[in-house]
This record gives C-alpha cells, structure tokens and sequence, in this order.
C-alpha cells in the first residue's frame, strides 16, 4: 500500500477550498502540541503502557484473517453507506440505502438559516457517530490480529490501544467541530442566494430550485457529501498506519 502524506489532510483541503478555516496548519512543534493535548493521568497511563510492552507475553495465533481484505472491506462499506445516505426523504429509496437520509427542504432551509441547518447538522452528526464506531471496531479488529503475528506487531497493536483510548475525548471534541464549519458555509451560501435575488419573489421559490444541477443548496449538499468522505480518510489514517506497519512486517520474513 502506497503511504497516504500526512502533512496535509484531504479533510483539511477541503474545508480550505471552503473557505472556512484559516491557512496551514503548523507542524512545527509537534511532540510539544501533542503533549498538551493529553492530561496528567491520561500521561501516566500512557507511560505506564509504555514501560509494559517488552513485558508482554507474546503467543503467536494462526488468523484465517487478512489484515489488507478486512480493512478494504471495511472501508468500502463505510463508503458505501455514506454515499447510498444522500437521497432526499420522500424519494424512492435505493437498493442498501442507510438508515438516514438526507432531510427534505422547506421553507425554513432559505427563510430563516438558523432554524434550515439544523437537520442537516443532525444528519452530519449521525454519520459523525457511525463512523466513529465503525473505525473503532476496525481498528480493535487489526488490533486482535496484529497481536498474534509477531512480538513486534503485538506490542504496537498494545501501543496503538493506549493511544487511542488516551486520545479519544479529544478526537471525538475536534471533529464535533466540523458541523460548526459547514454551517458556516449554508449560511453564507443561503445569504448569497438571497442577495442575488432579492429583486425577484422569494416566496415563489421553492426546494426544486435550489436542489437543481449547481443550486446553492445542491452545492451545499454535494460539499458535505465531500467533507464526510474527507472526514472519513483522516479518521482511517491510524489504522492505514497499523496496516502499513503489518505489510512491513509481511515482506521483512519472506
């Protein structure tokens, strides 16, 4: 597997393109700004976990498992859920279709901003909540079968389980940001509309208008779609690390 460039996330230049966050990130530091992420008893756990590994009792499993199949697997399922989400309720569901759909338009979405986002902050959310437990179960999943395969692999599936049960709080309160930023994109889509049509009747307008090919809220729409998936690909980044660290594994005893 090709290493995925950590310097700049898909999710990053996405929300750039945006244009609701402000420049590069600095990388400059980094051992530092992690440390200030992580509290005092989360540090001591972590130390103590990290005395431990060379202690582990290693016991080598046999898995019928594939590590590169479970996790192509798993990600084409969370890609497919996210993708068969984006039907409008009322419409003819499709074939695997999640069990939430985008919200249906009305009035409110154009007329009062505030109280149109508000579905489709809880839309975001919910997928929010899935892919967290979906990557989570992933990640244990190669976790169990790292384990197994060598002393080395073993003791970084136990480094990687602290880390992400020390990081998870925080991981969980950064990515609770993201349906603050595409708020500010539907509003700002939903004002330009306006602005640009204020001359005629808005009251007229309907839902069909703005969902048509380039309307602001099929922009909107198709731009949330494209931070879920970016949000997605960071989420994995752990675990593709993981995946990484098993082939390395693979082709260093052959």
């Amino acid at each position: 597997m090709k290493p995925i460039p950590v310097t700049s996330s898909r999710l990053q230049r996405v929300l750039l393109d945006l244009a609701v966050v402000d420049g590069e990130l600095s990388h400059i530091q980094f051992a530092d700004k992690l440390g200030e992420l992580i509290s005092l008893s989360d540090a001591i756990v972590l130390a103590e976990s990290l005395r431990g590994l060379k202690k582990r009792p290693f016991t080598a499993v046999d898995s019928n498992d594939d590590a590169n199949t479970v996790f192509l697997q798993a990600r084409a399922e969370m890609l497919e859920f996210i993708v068969n989400s984006f039907v409008l309720e009322g419409d003819e569901p499709q074939a695997g279709a999640s069990p939430f759909i985008l919200p249906r338009p009305n009035r409110d979405t154009l007329d009062d901003p505030n109280a149109g986002f508000v579905a489709y902050q809880r839309f975001y959310s919910l997928h929010q909540s899935e892919m967290d437990h979906r990557v989570v179960t992933l990640r244990r999943q190669l976790q169990q079968i790292m384990t197994g395969r060598s002393p080395e692999l073993a003791q970084l599936a136990a480094l990687d389980n602290s880390m992400a049960d020390t990081m998870a709080d925080f991981s969980r309160r950064v990515f609770a940001g993201i349906p603050h930023l595409l708020a500010k994109r539907f509003y700002y889509l939903n004002q330009q509309y306006r602005a640009e049509n204020e001359s005629t009747n808005l009251v007229a307008d309907d839902a069909s208008c703005w969902l048509q090919k380039d309307g602001w809220l099929d922009r909107f729409i198709r731009e949330m779609q494209a931070v879920l998936l970016a949000e997605l690909e960071l989420r994995l980044m752990p675990v593709i690390g993981m995946l990484e660290a098993v082939e390395f594994e693979v082709e260093k005893t052959q």
